[in-house]
């Protein structure tokens, strides 16, 4: 019987590392989404959305910025309900917002993949190497200002510009961080976007506030001919 080699091997028995057991090291599994962490991540995208975009995996599915997107969109559309109910916002907002509440899952869907492909086209016209899961990954996380907007639609007009022209300033950040391309490039496309979106959002709810003027008109004029 050899005593070195019998000590060797009891030395290295105990120099081994302790494997850590599966009570101390849980993965979570495949593809399930973390709920948990949705509300830390939306904090991270509106508070530093440069740090963000920088960690942010360019790879890993499509489910978990789906259902952020999803989520932050319905938590939207209940705080529009919830204003509305208490006479604030623009008139109809209540309708609008259970609307959403009900609808938003599928125009969420459908719109985020829209988006998502657009903006794989213009980050491919600007050069840019990643792929169609990157792109709908920037996007969907430009959800996370969604209540934000929500609430500052209770002042006239500022909601409108918030909705169209913070989220071309998340693109523009993550055109920068993510897929690389110069600063000018970023801002000058995305702020000439979301320049445009802003416009249109205005002129909708201009438009929008006219239509109800003109509807409280006509409901005073017939309240007074039935006196």
């Amino acid at each position: 019987m050899n005593v070195e080699t019998d000590q060797s091997e009891v030395q290295g028995q105990r120099e081994a590392p302790e494997q850590p057991s599966s009570e101390d090291h849980q993965v979570p599994a495949a593809g399930q989404p973390d709920f948990q962490k949705i509300p830390s991540l939306a904090i991270q995208v509106i508070t530093n959305p440069i740090g963000f975009y920088q960690e942010m995996p360019r790879s890993g599915g499509l489910l978990d910025p789906l259902i952020f997107m999803v989520i932050l969109s319905v938590v939207a559309g209940v705080l529009s309900a919830v204003l509305s109910t208490m006479g604030l916002g623009l008139g109809g907002a209540m309708a609008g917002g259970l609307i959403a509440i009900i609808m938003v899952p599928i125009f969420v869907v459908i719109f985020g993949f829209v988006g998502a492909g657009i903006a794989y086209v213009i980050w491919n016209i600007m050069g840019s190497q990643e792929n169609f899961e990157t792109a709908f990954r920037c996007v969907a996380y430009t959800a996370a200002i969604a209540p934000i907007t929500a609430i500052l639609k209770l002042v006239p007009y500022l909601g409108s510009f918030a909705s169209a022209l913070w989220p071309m300033a998340l693109l523009a950040i993550a055109s920068i961080h993510v897929h690389r391309r110069s600063k000018q490039a970023s801002w000058v496309v995305f702020g000439v976007i979301g320049a445009i979106l802003a416009l249109i959002s205005v002129s909708g709810e201009h438009t929008s506030r006219q239509l109800m003027s003109g509807m409280d008109d006509w409901a005073e004029i017939i309240e007074r001919q039935q006196q």
